[in-house]
């Protein structure tokens, strides 16, 4: 190797000195006007459709209007308890039931049970008195009374009168 020649690393480029400066530099700018370019470009946020405001306040005033009023449309029917026809029907069949526990419970144990409970029958709306050798059962719906007195009719009688058939159909 002679004096005259230029020693470089091997990692040197042929290229001249300050060109890579230049590069950089022009890289810099270009990278710059760009980003002032998409600045420029940026699109603002959507604005509301025209539509939107009036439909939002007829919701509103219809909302208002469902809250305040309350038209019958909108009122949801309870659901309504059985007729007191039906819940006579229910009672008498009930009441029935426990005439014939009761008169099974003084065939067995040759006495009137103490209360219902005793008898066998749970049915908390009858209500039960004793009387002497005889009782009487009551229960009441709405403004009708059903009575049974077996001092005064036997199980057959009232089934037959009040629980509609109910006897015949069971086969008291």
């Amino acid at each position: 190797m002679s004096e005259n020649d230029e020693v470089k690393p091997f990692h040197a480029k042929g290229v001249d000195p300050g060109q890579e400066t230049a590069d950089v530099v022009a890289a810099v700018l270009k990278h710059a006007a760009e980003r002032e370019r998409a600045a420029k470009s940026k699109t603002a946020p959507k604005k509301q459709p025209k539509w939107l405001l009036p439909v939002g306040v007829n919701l509103a005033v219809f909302a208002a209007y469902l809250l305040i009023w309350s038209p019958e449309w909108v009122v949801l029917n309870p659901i309504a308890p059985p007729a007191t026809e039906q819940r006579v029907e229910k009672l008498s069949g009930a009441m029935w039931l426990a005439i014939n526990k009761i008169e099974a419970f003084n065939l067995d144990n040759e006495r009137l049970p103490q209360s219902l409970m005793e008898a066998g029958a749970n049915e908390a709306s009858l209500t039960d008195t004793l009387v002497g050798s005889s009782y009487v059962l009551s229960a009441e719906v709405g403004e009708e009374a059903l009575v049974f007195n077996s001092a005064v009719q036997t199980p057959r009688e009232w089934g037959i009168a009040n629980a509609g058939g109910l006897s015949e159909r069971i086969g008291g």
